[in-house]
């Protein structure tokens, strides 16, 4: 009888042990999909900037730094994205993405609002539809990055539980962490 309980309680406690661990890992898969997703929406993003910059440059007068900074972010912004892993980053560096993007998001604002203000700008069609490209692109990232960060919530949230504190170093899983888009510049053109 005595090896019978003990049997019980290592099945329960192997159950246990099982349960919390599935969890973890679908939670972490949610995290790398929506990680995966972001990123494909932030490239996304940035060729619909390069060629409304095109676009945009050939309104503006000869030496308007605006489009070259424009280029020059977007640039640097897909040299991040081959730098980052195709994984987020795991453990205690938070807001990992965020000075750069709201620059660059600054820079989107300042030249969609330049659109906006120009009569020869507002009258072209097809400047209109890539600063609604841009825009939407922007939106879709945002959505992106907002299920991104929820995942990773929800995933630390996970970890943070009593069962999950005593088994996550044993199985090498650590925090996410998301992704600081603080501020959101309204880029949407009239």
């Amino acid at each position: 009888m005595q090896y019978l309980v003990s049997f019980a309680l290592l099945v329960a406690f192997v159950a246990w042990m099982v349960g919390v661990y599935n969890n973890l890992c679908h939670l972490r898969g949610a995290v790398c999909n929506c990680w995966g997703q972001w990123r494909k929406a932030t490239h996304h993003r940035n060729e619909c900037l390069n060629d409304f910059t095109t676009a945009f440059a050939r309104f503006l007068p000869q030496g308007d730094p605006l489009p070259d900074s424009l280029r020059r972010m977007v640039a640097d912004s897909e040299r991040s994205l081959a730098l980052l892993a195709h994984e987020p980053r795991w453990g205690s560096q938070h807001g990992f993405v965020g000075g750069a993007e709201s620059l660059l998001r600054q820079a989107v604002a300042r030249s969609v609002q330049a659109v906006e203000d120009s009569p020869a700008m507002r009258a072209h069609e097809h400047l209109q539809r890539l600063c609604s490209g841009v825009a939407v692109s922007l939106y879709q990232q945002d959505q992106q990055a907002s299920l991104f960060n929820r995942a990773a919530f929800e995933y630390n949230a996970a970890l943070a539980r009593p069962s999950a504190r005593l088994l996550a170093p044993v199985f090498g899983f650590c925090s996410a962490d998301p992704l600081s888009l603080s501020e959101k510049a309204d880029t949407h053109s009239s």
